[in-house]
């Protein structure tokens, strides 16, 4: 899709502000099918809240949020199908079935054969009609047997209990990795201080990265060309089909103010629960980083952008530097400076996958 932003008009524009409108962030009604400001603090604040970039764009993440915001569970039959159904209704279902115990896998908001088998057992222990489907009789029940107490899902718990195992690898080679640069020719994302768009510092990077992975003997997927333009959905997609175990997200920070500077890194998570693994992925990448680069530690965050999401793997979207900072972005351009991100990164997939700081969880 082309990105809907600032200076956009028409029918378009006119379809977000009703999806945002619907969701409780209201635009001025003066501003019908005009993308001006008050529409960009209202897209802001819808990015914030869902945990995606703010970044005021409605591009592929923030539109597929804003779909899947508009359904309530009991709207419309959740079932196995392909594409899989998206939405709010299916996080609220899968909610709902973790708190009973039965484990629907992350609150994702994607009803896969995880979700399927979850019903199916709900159905079951219940006595009624067992077909995976969750129609009006299921959600009823599920909404009437609810329980709060439940301290943790199924599925972190067997989070928790993996990352305390002693790793199976002696070492990174053979290990299937996606690298994935982040943007594309199509949605270029930010502009460094020499007019270098993001598309192409995150695609050196992840050119860097992936040739010192093969000469560790590492098998690794790049998510996109240099030319080539995939949806978020079409890079996990290719992560699930490819079975990769760890996915390397590259992208760059930028906000208004050109003081900010540091390093970030983003795993799965929701209000509720976020991917163990993800988070110790997060937290080893950015302090490799910093330790390598000397730049100010900007922690790690929970999000729901697509890539992460709908992958099965360890994945971390990372920001090693704000392309919007004067200095900071004019390194970000360095070969050299790149290389010692491509270095940290690859320091810390081998401390992810061969073990060393697993146990700290």
């Amino acid at each position: 899709m082309i990105a809907i932003q600032h200076g956009s008009v028409g029918p378009d524009v006119e379809d977000v502000q009703r999806r945002l409108s619907a969701v409780g962030f209201s635009c001025d009604p003066d501003d019908a099918g005009r993308f001006d400001d008050g529409t960009v603090a209202a897209v802001r604040a819808f990015q914030q809240q869902r945990g995606l970039q703010a970044d005021g764009i409605v591009g592929p993440d923030t539109w597929r949020s804003l779909v899947a915001a508009g359904y309530r569970l009991g709207n419309r039959m959740l079932y196995v199908t392909r594409p899989a159904l998206i939405g709010d209704d299916v996080r609220d279902l899968q909610r709902r079935l973790n708190r009973l115990g039965f484990d629907a896998g992350y609150d994702d908001g994607i009803f896969g054969t995880q979700t399927f088998d979850a019903v199916r057992e709900f159905q079951l222990n219940v006595g009624i009609e067992v077909d995976g489907i969750a129609g009006p009789g299921s959600v009823d029940l599920l909404q009437r047997l609810h329980r709060t107490h439940q301290s943790a899902p199924v599925y972190a718990v067997r989070e928790r209990e993996q990352l305390r195992r002693p790793a199976r690898r002696s070492s990174i080679a053979g290990a299937r990795i996606m690298i994935d640069a982040g943007h594309s020719p199509e949605l270029p994302g930010l502009t460094a201080p020499d007019g270098t768009p993001e598309h192409e510092v995150t695609w050196a990077l992840a050119s860097m990265l992936e040739g010192r992975l093969s000469a560790l003997g590492a098998h690794v997927v790049l998510a996109r060309g240099p030319a080539t333009s995939p949806t978020p959905s079409d890079r996990a997609q290719l992560a699930n089909a490819e079975d990769v175990e760890a996915i390397v997200s590259l992208h760059a920070n930028g906000v208004d103010s050109r003081s900010a500077r540091g390093a970030a890194a983003y795993y799965f998570g929701t209000e509720g629960y976020v991917s163990e693994h993800g988070r110790l992925f997060a937290q080893l990448a950015v302090d490799s980083i910093c330790a390598a680069t000397d730049t100010p530690n900007c922690r790690t965050h929970p999000s729901t952008t697509s890539l992460l999401r709908e992958s099965r793997a360890a994945a971390v979207l990372v920001e090693p530097g704000f392309l919007t900072h004067p200095e900071e972005g004019r390194r970000l351009l360095e070969p050299s400076y790149q290389m010692l991100i491509a270095s940290a990164l690859v320091d810390a997939l081998q401390r992810f996958l061969v073990g060393e700081g697993l146990t700290a969880a």
